[in-house]
């Protein structure tokens, strides 16, 4: 078995990606001492998709990158960067927060094609075309799967992110990534269209 490490939890009902930046609000003490016991030991944390009944086991290590704000009454808005995918081993007791014994997880299957590559990259450049005009897209990282480095440049619910963090094939992952591409480019044509009729009493301004 993969060597494991004993890291705090913080069940969110969010979740991060490898390589994506999130804010975060704490308020909690237990948390706030997470954040503290991190940057004192230079080491990550787990953030778990919380469901209501219990965290899904399979979530993404994070770092904290930046304070924003620090309120009077010990509130802070922090900033994030999701690291590594890891599966939950088992609690550890001995803390103010939620701890466990996490162990990395990687893909088990032969990477992505160039081909699958090709595609959601030049979907996703498409899609900040229509977003941003004229601005080129944002650098994407060359340091963990394209899947999550895309993926995380989106905006999108907890739930697909989720089932990108349990997806442990690259192609796939990929292929669910230009679904979701797909749609938002679709989204943005019908947005462009509806906005052409309004401008026009809903005909189509000919040539």
């Amino acid at each position: 078995m993969p060597e494991s490490d004993d890291l705090g939890l913080f069940p969110l009902g969010l979740v991060v990606l490898p390589g994506e930046r999130a804010p975060l609000h704490l308020f909690e003490p237990r948390y706030r001492q997470l954040l503290a016991d991190c940057v004192l030991d230079d080491r990550p944390f787990v953030i778990l998709q919380d469901y209501g009944e219990g965290a899904s086991p399979i979530g993404c290590s994070a770092r904290f990158i930046s304070l924003g704000r620090r309120f009077v009454d010990g509130r802070m808005n922090v900033s994030v960067v999701g690291e590594r995918v890891v599966r939950v081993l088992g609690e550890t007791p001995g803390r103010m927060y939620i701890s466990a014994r996490v162990v990395a997880v990687v893909d088990t299957v032969p990477p992505a094609t160039d081909e699958d590559r090709a595609a959601v990259t030049g979907l996703f450049a498409r899609l900040v075309a229509e977003v941003a005009g004229s601005s080129p897209p944002p650098p994407i990282r060359e340091d963990i799967p394209l899947s999550y480095a895309i993926a995380g440049m989106i905006e999108m619910p907890a739930e697909p992110k989720q089932a990108l963090l349990d997806c442990r094939n690259e192609a796939e992952r990929l292929h669910m990534v230009r679904d979701i591409l797909t749609a938002a480019l679709e989204g943005a044509d019908r947005e462009r269209i509806a906005a052409a009729r309004a401008r026009t009493n809903g005909k189509v301004a000919l040539p």
